[in-house]
């Protein structure tokens, strides 16, 4: 079990004496791999990430420092940072959106800098000087070597804070001409992108400044995936697990690519947001009625369409094309599988952060 630090006599105790250990191993690259390894061991994730990084930055050709550090440089960090990095259309829609916005000399602001490949695309089409946030620790540090490796450092700051923390003389000087991000969530919203550019774009863009994606979309339709199914706890050893099947994920995730993943109804936009004008963005809500065709469904699947620019756009749309790195969300329906020509009424809902969506059987065709 993993207790808050506070509630850790020997962690409390390892903490105290850290220090002393970091201080005492100086210059000796394997002692504070080590000391990084016990620091994650014990919990402190954000020392021991510091401690990996000197010792990798004294050592960074020794194998047994990397293998050592591995851990401690990776806790914390999403498998999906590395997803969106091979989601090849993905990075190809926002290079052509980037190379179409950025103009030599621009002032370039990345939300959510991730690797930092954003920010690499927007100085390559000629920024002067491009100031990227990203929040996550580690992932910062490693946006700061990856940027100086393909020699952009002195065009591309990396800031550890929210964009919501960014001072605009502290950290950017004057406003700037381009604000891009990909804080983009599978349901659009819950990693916070609506407030963060209600944010950022009256107080850092300029005026006729340019917003990378300028709209998005939530889509919906019905749809039939055999898997929803298997994804429920009913009976397991005899026992009747229903009452803890309460705890599931919800919704569903789906590859895009799912070949079992089939629609039942024509797709709907349910919410549209226009990223550049920055808002204000309040809590919405929507319901329409969607009729069963060509088979069964079992439940509503979610996807985004995302127009970077104009010409320029990116969808995760159920398909058998490449798997993006966005999932697609399934709500199944609580009356289980209807057949077709059944009409459900689709609903949704949203706050700044978080999408609802269900359904529930609507009028009968006539």
């Amino acid at each position: 079990m993993n207790l808050p630090e506070s509630e850790s006599p020997n962690r409390a105790r390892f903490a105290a004496a850290l220090d002393a250990l970091v201080a005492a191993a100086k210059e000796n690259a394997r002692t504070l791999a080590g000391l990084a390894a016990a620091a994650q061991e014990h919990g402190l994730r954000t020392r021991a990430l510091e401690i990996a990084t000197m010792a990798r930055n004294l050592a960074p050709d020794d194998a047994q420092v990397r293998a050592v550090t591995a851990r401690a440089m990776a806790a914390g960090v999403p498998s999906w940072h590395h997803n969106i990095l091979r989601d090849l259309e993905r990075n190809a829609a926002y290079r052509a959106a980037l190379e179409q916005v950025v103009r030599p000399g621009d002032r370039v602001l990345d939300i959510g800098a991730g690797s930092g490949l954003l920010s690499m695309i927007a100085a390559r089409a000629g920024a002067a000087q491009v100031t990227a946030c990203e929040v996550n620790p580690a992932v910062a540090d490693a946006a700061v070597r990856t940027v100086a490796h393909n020699g952009f450092a002195d065009r591309i700051t990396i800031v550890p804070r929210y964009s919501t923390e960014v001072e605009l003389e502290r950290d950017l000087g004057e406003r700037v001409d381009v604000i891009v991000q990909e804080i983009i969530a599978h349901d659009m919203l819950c990693e916070g992108v609506l407030p963060a550019l209600a944010d950022a774009v009256p107080r850092f863009l300029k005026p006729g400044g340019r917003v990378v994606p300028e709209r998005a979309q939530v889509r919906a339709a019905l749809a039939y995936w055999p898997h929803a199914r298997a994804r429920e706890l009913d009976s397991v050893e005899g026992f009747d697990l229903s009452p803890y099947a309460t705890l599931a994920r919800y919704p569903l995730e789906a590859s895009s690519n799912d070949p079992s993943l089939v629609l039942r109804s024509e797709p709907v936009d349910l919410f549209s947001w226009d990223f550049a004008s920055g808002g204000p963005y309040g809590p919405g809500r929507t319901s329409t009625e969607l009729t069963v065709r060509d088979g069964n469904a079992n439940g509503v699947i979610q996807w985004i369409h995302i127009d970077l620019v104009e010409g320029v756009t990116y969808e995760n749309a159920p398909s058998r094309g490449p798997n993006s790195s966005w999932a697609c969300l399934f709500y199944p329906f609580a009356v289980g599988t209807v057949s077709s020509g059944t009409v459900m009424r689709v609903h949704g809902a949203h706050t700044q952060i978080a999408m609802r969506i269900w359904a529930e059987p609507g009028a009968p065709t006539a």
